[in-house]
């Protein structure tokens, strides 16, 4: 899993860097086996039009042929990821989900299609 930075107008600690790398490690497990690779964008957006401070939290997920954005503005940098961070990982889960249910429905059969079907009571006629 790659994880890139793009940092505008913010001043990001180590430990909220490290914290964010970690959260977003952790959506690997819904992807396994292939290469994934997220752009997380932190700006801010602050101006005296909006009326307040803006922080911007862009996640930009890429894996095979698919991409995943999610876009939260709130007031505080962590609050704005944590939603972002919430809103992609239900987007990666749904498509994991449709994944699964695919090859279990390509991969399913029915026992009684390939042996015929029987039940006791055709048992109890045949004595």
């Amino acid at each position: 899993m790659k994880i890139a930075f793009h940092i505008k107008d913010i001043i990001i600690g180590k430990k909220q860097k490290d914290l964010i790398e970690k959260k977003l490690r952790g959506l690997k497990k819904y992807v396994p086996g292939e290469p994934v690779n997220v752009d997380i964008y932190l700006k801010d957006e602050t101006s005296l039009e909006k009326g307040g401070v803006d922080q911007a939290v862009e996640i930009a997920v890429t894996f095979g042929k698919e991409k995943l954005f999610v876009r939260e503005v709130d007031d505080k940098m962590l609050r704005a990821f944590a939603y972002a961070h919430k809103s992609i990982e239900r987007q990666l889960v749904r498509d994991h989900n449709k994944k699964v249910e695919k090859t279990r429905k390509r991969g399913s059969w029915k026992i009684w299609e390939t042996f015929g079907s029987w039940s006791k009571k055709e048992d109890q006629d045949e004595k």
